[in-house]
């Protein structure tokens, strides 16, 4: 690795800051098991706690193989063989709302081709997602629905998109693949995750929400104004988050946007799956597992509703993970096989096998990274090999 060449890192993040584009940050890379470059913007410090949103969904099928391994769990089976209310799911589509055909599969929600959305305005399924979403909230903060067991059975009133297995959207299967680890464990998908995986991998500062004595550790949340610059972000903006209250537990522990953690912890994760597993002599799960889990699983029918998301041209995705398929259509010096994922505030990391290099990148801005800024660091860390 060509250390000086690293240094052009500085130069591409001191650029966007100073256009007002970004203010805090972190970076690190790490490179053939040594961590080759780190730096740290102001306001943000090396200890600095972010929301990882949708950074949370790896470390989710990591929880989820752990299972498999152990034969508790079938990715073939049905979802309604632990959620009994997803054995009567709806299908929104241009002939109207029908009952679906297919059953979701453990399979569907780790691969996103279940049909279930995100809240939105995009389509009878969005809408219907919102309504649920809202009452599911309500329901259990009032103590209706008691557990995160009942809320995903309750998410299973929004409508689908398409015929599970028929199509690719990304959505809350994370959220219910969780729901599904309680089930088996029998276990709060928090205490099954600090166990399995935050335990052995020393991720002290990584939870569904920040201790009190860590809280002046949290990293600013910013939004983007009508130029472009980042301003801090008001109070609206952290309920529209939710964020808001982030020293207490939430409502629900979403397994595919709930974590909190620091860019040190999240490395020791990246470091685990670059060891094929293993961490520091503790093994999470088998090389062959994690082969598999981080092999391109979207048939080439479906693969191109994937790549209408920001970022993933040239990419498949399996598991969770988004990973390199066709360097040239994505305009990228990576290898294929690289994998990772990022997060609605912007978090960022890949893991490179064939070139031991794992980057991270932190920041806390509304409405996520720019992807062009995204390329140049994965140019920059590539160009220095």
């Amino acid at each position: 690795m060509n250390i000086r060449k690293l240094g052009r890192l500085d130069t591409l993040i001191e650029n966007q800051r100073e256009k007002g584009r970004l203010q805090g940050a972190t970076i690190l890379v790490e490179h053939n098991g040594k961590r080759v470059y780190e730096n740290h913007y102001e306001p943000d410090r090396e200890d600095s706690i972010y929301k990882l949103f949708s950074m949370t969904k790896p470390i989710t099928s990591v929880a989820a193989m752990i299972l498999y391994e152990r034969g508790e769990l079938d990715l073939m089976s049905k979802v309604s063989d632990y959620l009994p209310a997803f054995a009567e799911c709806k299908v929104a589509s241009p002939e109207g709302i029908t009952k679906a055909v297919n059953p979701i599969t453990i399979k569907d929600l780790l691969n996103m081709t279940s049909g279930i959305v995100y809240s939105g305005d995009f389509g009878e399924a969005e809408r219907s997602m919102t309504r649920v979403y809202k009452e599911a909230k309500t329901q259990r903060q009032s103590g209706i629905l008691r557990s995160n067991v009942d809320v995903c059975n309750k998410l299973a009133e929004g409508y689908l998109a398409f015929e599970p297995g028929s199509g690719f959207r990304y959505g809350h299967s994370a959220d219910i693949m969780a729901g599904v680890i309680e089930v088996i464990t029998g276990k709060k998908y928090s205490e099954f995750l600090k166990k399995e995986i935050f335990t052995p991998l020393n991720m002290e500062d990584t939870g569904f929400w920040i201790d009190e004595s860590k809280a002046f550790r949290q990293a600013v949340l910013y939004r983007r104004d009508k130029t472009g610059k980042v301003v801090r972000a008001e109070d609206d903006v952290k309920r529209r988050m939710e964020m808001e209250n982030p020293t207490s537990m939430p409502w629900f522990e979403m397994g595919g946007s709930g974590l909190y953690s620091t860019a040190n912890d999240y490395a020791h994760f990246a470091q685990m799956l670059l060891n094929k597993g293993s961490y520091h002599g503790k093994e999470l799960i088998g090389k062959k597992t994690l082969s598999f889990m981080t092999t391109p699983q979207l048939p080439s029918g479906i693969q191109g509703q994937f790549w209408d998301m920001n970022g993933c041209l040239g990419y498949n995705y399996g598991n969770y993970f988004r990973i390199l398929t066709d360097p040239a259509m994505a305009s990228s010096n990576g290898s294929i096989g690289e994998y990772g994922w990022d997060g609605k505030a912007g978090t960022y990391f890949f893991v490179d096998p064939s070139e031991e290099l794992i980057v991270i990148y932190m920041q806390q801005i509304e409405g996520g990274c720019d992807y062009s800024f995204i390329r140049g660091i994965r140019q920059i860390v590539y160009g220095a090999i």
